[in-house]
C-alpha cells in the first residue's frame, strides 16, 4: 500500500488507516462516524483523496480527440469550464468516469475516478495515431483533497482560497480549485502540489473544516444515491443503469465511442437493469456482492451499503421487476436471509 503523504498528519489525529485503490488512508477518525457524517450534511469536510489521479492532454488536436473519446462535450468547454464524463467502449459500456477540465485552449486535465494513470495511459495512448495530442499521466502530485458540505465555500474562504462559481480556477501558487460534489451534500477538489499540500491542509483545518475519512464520506454518498465507479458497476454498466446519463452525457455532440448504443437507449429506453436503494429492517452483518432475490429469482447484487443514525441502506442495481419502490426482497448472504425493501433514489 502507497503511503499518503499526509499519513503522520492522519497518525496524530487518531485516524483508522484502510487501503484505497493501493493507497493507506483514513477510513474514520474515530470509533463513532457520526460527527463525521455529520460534517458532510451540514459543515465541511477534509477528506485526503491521495489515490485519485490525473492526466492531461495537449495539443492541437486534443480537443477534438477528447470529444470524440468521452460521452460529455468538450467542443465546447472555455477555459476554466468542466464537466464529468464517462469512458465507454465501442457498445457504450462504462470503463471509467472522469472530470474534463479545460484548462487552455487546446489543454484538457482529467481527474480520474475508478482508474489509474497507468490504465488511462495504456488504454487511450491506444488511439493516439496521427492525432497531434500529447499525454502526460501523474500517478501523484497533483494531489487532490476534497472539501465537502454546505460549508466547503466558507471555509476556503476563510483559508483564503478563491471560489470559483462554476467550473475551475488557479491560484498564484498552481492550486486549481474545482467544483466537485462527491457525497450529494456540494463541495470541492483541490489539486495542489507536494510543497503546498501539507499547509493547505492545516489551513482548511485552522479555518474550520473537520477531517473526514471514507466511511462517512460512502455512506452519504450511498444515502443520496450516487453511483461510485467501479464499485456499483460491472463490466458491462451502462451510463442509464447507474443514472449518471444526465450528468455525463451531451447528447447532441456528435460522434464519440459508444455513442450510437448510448444515444439508442436514449431515444428509445429499453434498460432492463437501475441502480435502487435497499432499506433494511435489521442491522445485519451484509458483504458486499450478496445476491437480491425476488420470488426465488435472483435481480441484483448488493454493490455499496451503509448505516446513518441505525438505518442500514444498500445500493444496487437491479432488474426491472424489482424497480417498484416498497417491493419487498430478500438479500441471501452465506446462510442468512435478510429481509429488504426496495426504495427510489435519494433515499427519503
Amino acid at each position: 500500500m502507497n503511503p499518503s503523504p499526509l499519513a503522520d498528519t492522519h497518525a496524530a489525529n487518531g485516524a483508522q488507516m484502510e487501503g484505497t485503490d493501493g493507497w493507506l488512508l483514513p477510513a474514520r477518525y474515530g470509533a463513532d462516524i457520526a460527527p463525521e457524517i455529520e460534517a458532510l450534511k451540514h459543515g465541511a469536510a477534509l477528506i485526503d483523496m491521495a489515490e485519485v489521479a490525473t492526466v492531461t492532454l495537449a495539443g492541437p488536436d486534443a480537443r477534438r480527440f477528447c470529444n470524440g473519446m468521452f460521452t460529455n462535450n468538450m467542443r465546447d468547454l472555455k477555459t476554466g469550464q468542466s464537466n464529468r464524463s464517462a469512458a465507454c467502449d465501442d457498445r457504450g459500456r462504462v470503463l471509467a468516469l472522469l472530470d474534463m477540465l479545460c484548462i487552455d485552449d487546446d489543454a484538457f486535465l482529467a481527474v480520474l475516478e475508478g482508474v489509474t494513470a497507468e490504465w488511462f495511459e495504456e488504454r487511450y495512448g491506444l488511439y493516439i495515431v496521427f492525432d497531434d495530442v500529447e499525454m502526460t499521466t501523474f500517478e501523484q502530485a497533483p494531489w487532490v483533497l476534497s472539501l465537502q458540505g454546505p460549508q466547503a465555500e466558507s471555509i476556503l474562504r476563510q483559508a483564503g482560497l478563491p471560489t470559483p462559481e462554476e467550473g475551475h480556477l488557479q491560484t498564484e501558487d498552481g492550486t486549481r480549485v474545482c467544483r466537485k460534489d462527491r457525497a450529494g451534500t456540494g463541495g470541492f477538489d483541490l489539486l495542489l502540489s507536494t510543497e503546498a499540500l501539507q499547509t493547505t491542509f492545516n489551513a482548511l483545518v485552522d479555518a474550520g473544516a473537520s477531517l473526514v475519512g471514507r466511511d462517512a464520506l460512502n455512506a452519504v454518498r450511498i444515502f443520496n444515491g450516487r453511483a461510485a465507479w467501479p464499485q456499483d458497476g460491472t463490466e458491462k454498466s451502462l451510463v442509464h443503469e447507474l443514472r449518471i446519463d444526465k450528468e455525463v452525457c451531451n447528447f447532441s455532440k456528435g460522434c464519440y465511442l459508444g455513442q450510437e448504443v448510448i444515444n439508442r437507449i436514449d431515444v428509445k429506453g429499453g434498460v432492463t437493469k437501475r441502480l435502487m436503494g435497499l432499506l433494511f429492517d435489521e442491522d445485519a452483518p451484509l458483504p458486499l456482492g450478496s445476491e437480491v432475490h425476488l420470488e426465488d429469482k435472483v435481480v441484483g447484487t448488493v454493490s455499496s451499503i451503509a448505516k446513518i443514525d441505525d438505518q442500514v441502506m444498500a445500493l444496487s442495481v437491479l432488474r426491472k421487476k424489482a424497480w417498484d419502490a416498497q417491493t419487498q426482497v430478500e438479500v441471501h448472504t452465506g446462510d442468512r436471509t435478510i429481509p429488504a425493501r426496495v426504495t427510489e433514489l435519494p433515499l427519503p
